[in-house]
């Protein structure tokens, strides 16, 4: 089964990142014959308009123009290293904001699947940096592929273990039916993972878990329904690839996910996202660009809203 994926756009920055990012893209493009968008987002401000990589000392300064020849330049030679044997369009955008310029191309094109760098900070580096694949993946309409390994492909099939975390509401069907998708293409195996948390109130206050006893919550039914929800889900939605559910209790899904993926030698790692921001975003926090930044493994954001999209069929 082909890949679902025939679009591919790769925002790239000329950094140590952008190598990975083409290896996956490529990747993508070839299993279906599809094409790749190489995008880079040209700076607008002086101060980035100076950066070494665009030279500017040969283009007399800071000069959009100038920058966004260099940027298809590099583009080119970064295609004929890394694009070799699938079509590509190299596209350059002009934004002060390179996330912004990257929805603006998603939008524009109408791409299956982004496919992006991050170099992984956390901390203090994160707190000031920001990361543009974290704000892309929260805007972006289609899913958002990240990756900071170093490594290339090679010949080798990847995705051979597809780690998916779920919480067995009635939405997760979706995640588990475009998870499905992926790895019947791959020939993988899906390692849908549900957390149950600690916290007695979480527990009450959550009817799915069926867990209210008075005033109180019962761990061990909690525990025991989260198992038969989570393996009836695997059931309806993951029929005809191969499957394992893990069912782990914890009060940091961040850890246990991570603790997981390592377990189980996960390749591939597919949250969903809610695509909150602004209030909402400083407010709750996001599980999944965590993991983008944490994960030894690539990360699929797929929105909750998003549908990865049927492969076409070759005449």
């Amino acid at each position: 089964m082909p890949s679902p994926f025939h679009k591919v756009l790769c925002p790239v920055y000329f950094d140590e990142t952008s190598p990975a990012a083409l290896e996956y893209a490529r990747h993508f493009a070839k299993e279906n014959d599809g094409i790749v968008y190489l995008l880079h987002v040209v700076p607008t401000d002086e101060i980035h308009l100076l950066r070494k990589v665009y030279r500017p000392e040969q283009g007399g300064g800071a000069d959009t123009l100038w920058a966004e020849k260099v940027s298809r330049e590099k583009m080119q030679a970064l295609a004929q290293s890394h694009l070799t044997g699938v079509r590509y369009e190299i596209i350059t955008r002009l934004n002060s904001d390179p996330s912004a310029g990257v929805i603006e191309a998603e939008n524009d094109l109408a791409p299956d699947l982004v496919v992006m760098g991050t170099h992984g900070r956390t901390g203090i580096a994160h707190l000031i940096l920001g990361s543009v694949a974290e704000k892309v993946a929260r805007e972006a309409r289609c899913p958002v592929f990240t990756t900071h390994r170093g490594d290339t492909l090679g010949a080798t099939k990847p995705f051979q273990n597809i780690l998916v975390p779920v919480d067995i509401a009635e939405h997760s069907a979706d995640v588990l039916r475009q998870t499905r998708q992926l790895a019947e293409y791959s020939q993988g195996t899906i390692y849908p993972l549900h957390i149950v948390p600690t916290d007695e109130t979480d527990l009450i206050l959550n009817d799915v878990y069926q867990a209210r006893e008075g005033g109180h919550a019962n761990p061990e039914v909690a525990e025991r329904v989260a198992s038969q929800t989570l393996s009836q889900l695997a059931k309806e939605h993951l029929s005809g690839v191969r499957y394992e559910t893990l069912l782990r209790v914890s009060g940091d899904p961040a850890k246990t996910i991570l603790e997981v993926e390592r377990t189980v030698r996960a390749d591939l790692l597919i949250m969903a996202t809610h695509g909150f921001h602004g209030v909402f975003h400083l407010l709750l926090g996001s599980l999944t660009e965590k993991m983008m930044r944490e994960s030894n493994c690539p990360v699929l954001a797929l929105r909750q809203s998003a549908q990865v999209p049927h492969p076409p069929q070759k005449k």
